[in-house]
C-alpha cells in the first residue's frame, strides 16, 4: 500500500521533511491538466478534443501578447510562483550531492511554463531554461539537447559554478510545435514562438484516450517518455505529481515500474479527497484507482485532509483559516491546486504560508 498521513503511526515523512529532501535529491515534477486550471478546462468537463485545442491556442496566444485576464491571469500567477519555488530550491540545493537542475514533465499542450520562465528570466540571469530546442532564427527540438549543461566561470576563469537549470519535457507535444517532415525515423520538429495557426496541425498526441498507442507511433514522443523513465531510474530522485489523475495508462505503468528503484520517492498531490466537479479527476480516490495497488514505501499520496491535518498538528492555523486564506475552498477543506502545492514546497515558507 502507499504511504499516506491518514494515520500518524504510518507517517514517516511530513511536509517539512519533504521540503528538506528537495535540497538533496534529483528534482522532478509531473504536471497534468489540473495544473492549468482554471484557465484551461479538461476533457473531464465534457469538452470535445477540438474545442480543447482551440481553447489552448487562444489562451497561449493571450499569454504571449500579455492580454490575459480573469482565470488566465490567476493561472499565470500560479505558474510564476511554481517556477520561482523551483529556482529557490535549486539555489539552496547541495550541488555536491546531485546536479543543480530540475525536470518539469508535462502532458499539457499550453505555454504556461514557457511564459512563466520567460517572465522570470527577464530579471533573473542566474537560471537556464532548456526546452530541448536548438537554433537561432528557427529552433528545432531534439532530446539530445537535454544533455547540455552550463557553468559560470568568471571573467578570469577563477571559479566554476554549475548554473541552475530547469528542463521542460513535453511527452505529449505542444501547441507551438509543428512537424516539418513525416519521416518517423528522422522527425524534424520546429518550435515556434507562437501557437500553431488553425490552418496547421500542431505536433501533439491527440487527447482521445489512446495516448499510449499514439506515443509509440512517433520516435520523438517515445524518446520523451524514455527520458522520463531514465530520470526516475536515477538514484536519489524525487517526483512530485500535481494536477495529474493518471488516466494516461502508459505513464501510470511507468511510475509503477519506476517505484522498484529504492532511491526514488514519488509524492502525488491529490486536488481533492473526493471526486467533485472542479477536481478534473484528480481526487485521491480517482488517483488511487488509476495508479493501482502498489506495495511500495516510496509512494505518498497527499490530499487536502492530509495537508489540513499537518497544519493543525503544527498548531499554527485552524482548518477555517486554511479554507479561507490558501485558495478556492469547498465545504470539505482546501484544494491542492498548483498555487497551494507551490506554497507547501516553497523553502522556509511555513510561517508565511497564508500571507
Amino acid at each position: 500500500m502507499s504511504r499516506n498521513i491518514d494515520n500518524d503511526s504510518t507517517l514517516s515523512l511530513d511536509i517539512q521533511q519533504l521540503r528538506k529532501l528537495c535540497y538533496s535529491k534529483r528534482l522532478n515534477f509531473l504536471l497534468g491538466a489540473g495544473a492549468s486550471q482554471p484557465a484551461i478546462p479538461t476533457l473531464a468537463d465534457n469538452l470535445h478534443p477540438d474545442e480543447l485545442i482551440d481553447t489552448i491556442r487562444g489562451v497561449s496566444a493571450n499569454l504571449l501578447s500579455g492580454s490575459i485576464t480573469g482565470a488566465e491571469k490567476v493561472t499565470f500567477h500560479a505558474y510564476l510562483g511554481f517556477i520561482s519555488m523551483i529556482i529557490s530550491i535549486l539555489n539552496l540545493s547541495n550541488s555536491r550531492a546531485v546536479p543543480r537542475s530540475a525536470n518539469i514533465f508535462t502532458t499539457n499542450y499550453d505555454l504556461y511554463v514557457e511564459a512563466a520562465m520567460d517572465k522570470i528570466m527577464q530579471n533573473n540571469y542566474g537560471i537556464l531554461f532548456n526546452d530541448g530546442a536548438n537554433g537561432y532564427f528557427k529552433r528545432y527540438i531534439n532530446t539530445f539537447n537535454y544533455d547540455r549543461s552550463s557553468a559560470l566561470r568568471g571573467q578570469f576563469d577563477n571559479y566554476n559554478h554549475e548554473t541552475p537549470t530547469i528542463r521542460l519535457i513535453k511527452p505529449h507535444g505542444s501547441i507551438n510545435w509543428i512537424q516539418l517532415t513525416q519521416d518517423k525515423d528522422q522527425e524534424l520538429i520546429e518550435v515556434r514562438n507562437r501557437p500553431v495557426d488553425k490552418t496547421e496541425k500542431p505536433f501533439i498526441v491527440p487527447a482521445d484516450k489512446y495516448e499510449s498507442q499514439h506515443t509509440m507511433e512517433s520516435r520523438h514522443f517515445f524518446e520523451m517518455l524514455r527520458l522520463f523513465n531514465i530520470e526516475l531510474d536515477k538514484p536519489q530522485s524525487i517526483l512530485f505529481v500535481i494536477g495529474f489523475s493518471f488516466e494516461d495508462k502508459h505513464i501510470a505503468s511507468m511510475v509503477r515500474r519506476a517505484l522498484q528503484n529504492p532511491g526514488l520517492l514519488v509524492c502525488i498531490f491529490a486536488y481533492s479527497d473526493e471526486t467533485c466537479k472542479s477536481s478534473a479527476g484528480n481526487s485521491r480516490r480517482t488517483i488511487s484507482k488509476n495508479i493501482g495497488k502498489i506495495l511500495s514505501p516510496n509512494l505518498i499520496i497527499l490530499s487536502p485532509k492530509d495537508v489540513a491535518k499537518f497544519l493543525i498538528k503544527r498548531k499554527k492555523y485552524c482548518l477555517a483559516s486554511v479554507c479561507s486564506k490558501v485558495t478556492k475552498s469547498t465545504s470539505k477543506g482546501i484544494l491542492l491546486d498548483l498555487k497551494t502545492v507551490t506554497r507547501l514546497l516553497m523553502p522556509d515558507n511555513v510561517s508565511s504560508f497564508f500571507s
